[in-house]
């Protein structure tokens, strides 16, 4: 999605980053510092080149957050092509069984 906000950032909830891992949507991701105490912000790319902020968390949220997109991140393409189990294999044992 281009146009007049490229270049812009946009805010979203962390919860929005992980979905947007989990289905491989998400290229890459960053913490940066708030500037006040502990507190800080993710910033991600996704795959089509937009450009996603986090409001400013506590840095102890942050490392749950960033493990889980890291992990998720990981695991996207064999979650989204369902990779870890063959669909046909367990209907058919479903059928016969």
């Amino acid at each position: 999605m281009h146009g007049s906000n490229e270049g812009v950032a946009r805010f979203v909830h962390v919860a929005h980053l992980e979905g947007l891992a989990a289905v491989g949507k998400l290229k890459s991701f960053r913490i940066e510092d708030c500037g006040t105490g502990k507190r800080k912000k993710i910033i991600a790319e996704t795959v089509d080149g937009e450009t996603l902020v986090t409001r400013c968390i506590d840095y102890r949220g942050v490392k749950k957050v960033v493990y889980y997109l890291a992990e998720a991140k990981r695991l996207s393409n064999t979650i989204v092509t369902g990779g870890i189990v063959d669909f046909e294999e367990v209907f058919e044992e479903e059928e016969t069984g």
